[in-house]
């Protein structure tokens, strides 16, 4: 799509505030979707019990979860993520639900700069905060948090409703929980909380989320006074809406959660991110190129070491009224550049930010699919040993708690035994207990760590004769 053919779609879009992130209702559900497909979540649900995988109906009774269900229900019901009036919906929506989700009212908690470990700043006292400031109160908005947490330690923070911990709480329910009523419906939960997790991996793909640029999110993106937001994240939004949203290029694996985000070999997704790409107000400054005499002195002033303009710049093709333009390794367009009267300025047309969201969606599918594989790796071995089951790990487990159940031929699950496990290697047993009586079906439920020390539950079943 060309720059032209964005800008008229620009001109009639309307938007009720200003954009926090990928906009949820197109990009994150799209990414949340692909990420899903591309996963093991199908196959992980299927073993689970849930025989129709992503495609399983769970229901989450309205008056069980009031706010939530209120919260849905303000969502477009087309969009395939709000539950019939039962509160059913299939495990997928419930997952994609999640990424829709995740902003409100917490958007400011999905910032992180991997150069200063900050998250989200509004610095109300510098100039960039007193123009943003004063906007919001024109528009007769109130002004946004001073801080927020950093992304990567939000998804683990205690306070995070849809974080790990609720992630975990509600995982190891939907295996404990005695009908499959009771399942389905913790299940659900774990899925919204996995799909918000999501959210916040995905939004490291956005430059300006990571380069501490919240500026870019008080920009101009439409027609009305109060259309405000990131061009760059509303531009892909309308470039590929929702189903477009392209399949990830490689899964991206990693031994702990916040390596997805970040980690010491700059591979997390904020890491490349924030290396890779400008944002709207992280371009390099303004500067004169002709000094005293007509001699051509270039110092170009960078927000960041990377990434960085070659020290040489085709200046001649840039004195020209369509400019020049930067081009990485991979001649991925990073900005264009100008010169005007002796002054060199950047700059980043709808065109370049359409050709850098068609390399920065798939990668962040990647992302998102292992992000989705690593929530749901843990695996038991469940075997049968004349009247006993065995219980080993599938892989390296830490220590935990191991509960074995039984469920009889109407889906009822009965706690058999529980006990502490100090963990082991793979295939280690972990523990074993009598065949419970009236059995059709054994699972094994740990919740601990595994090798790492990251937080886990993990599962095995035995469907018996």
């Amino acid at each position: 799509m060309k720059a032209r053919h964005v800008a008229a779609v620009l001109a009639v879009a309307a938007a009720a505030s200003p954009a926090a992130a990928w906009e949820a209702q197109t990009t994150h559900a799209g990414l949340a979707e692909q990420a899903a497909a591309a996963s093991r979540l199908h196959t992980r649900l299927r073993s689970l019990g849930f025989a129709r995988g992503l495609y399983e109906p769970l229901t989450v009774p309205p008056a069980d979860a009031p706010e939530l269900v209120k919260a849905l229900r303000r969502l477009d019901p087309a969009g395939g993520y709000v539950p019939d009036t039962r509160g059913r919906q299939y495990a997928l929506s419930w997952l994609t639900a999640g990424a829709v989700l995740a902003d409100a009212p917490f958007a400011h908690h999905h910032f992180f700069d991997p150069a200063t470990g900050a998250g989200w700043t509004f610095d109300a006292g510098g100039l960039g905060g007193r123009l943003e400031a004063a906007l919001l109160a024109r528009l007769g908005r109130t002004r946004p948090p001073d801080r927020g947490t950093a992304a990567p330690d939000w998804v683990v923070a205690k306070n995070n409703p849809m974080g790990l911990d609720g992630f975990l709480d509600q995982y190891a329910k939907a295996i404990r929980a005695r009908t499959p009523g009771e399942r389905g419906r913790h299940m659900a939960g774990a899925l919204l909380a996995a799909g918000a997790i999501v959210h916040v991996l995905a939004d490291m793909g956005s430059p300006s989320h990571v380069r501490s640029d919240s500026a870019a999110h008080f920009d101009p993106v439409g027609p009305g006074r109060d259309d405000l937001g990131s061009r760059f994240e509303r531009v892909t939004a309308l470039a590929w809406g929702r189903l477009g949203v392209p399949a990830p290029s490689t899964k991206v694996s990693r031994p702990r959660l916040r390596a997805f985000f970040t980690s010491p070999d700059g591979t997390g997704l904020a890491d490349v991110t924030s290396k890779r790409w400008f944002s709207a107000h992280t371009l390099p400054a303004p500067v004169q190129i002709t000094g005293a005499g007509g001699r051509t002195q270039l110092a170009i002033e960078l927000a960041r070491p990377q990434p960085a303009p070659p020290a040489r710049l085709n200046l001649m093709a840039a004195s020209q009224d369509q400019g020049a333009t930067l081009h990485d390794a991979a001649g991925m367009c990073l900005a264009r550049y100008r010169v005007d009267h002796g002054v060199l300025t950047w700059s980043l047309d709808d065109e370049c930010l359409l050709e850098q969201a068609g390399a920065i969606l798939p990668e962040v599918a990647g992302f998102a699919t292992g992000l989705l594989d690593f929530l749901f790796r843990g695996e038991l071995a469940v075997t049968r040993q004349g009247n006993e089951v065995r219980v080993a790990a599938a892989s390296a487990v830490g220590a935990g708690q191991l509960e074995i159940l039984g469920e009889d031929g109407s889906g009822v699950r009965t706690a058999a035994a529980a006990s502490a496990s100090p963990g082991g290697a793979a295939g280690s047993e972990l523990g074993r207990a009598a065949v419970p009586a009236g059995s059709r079906r054994v699972i094994a439920l740990f919740h601990g760590v595994d090798a790492a020390g990251e937080p886990l539950v993990a599962v095995g079943t035995l469907d018996l004769p």
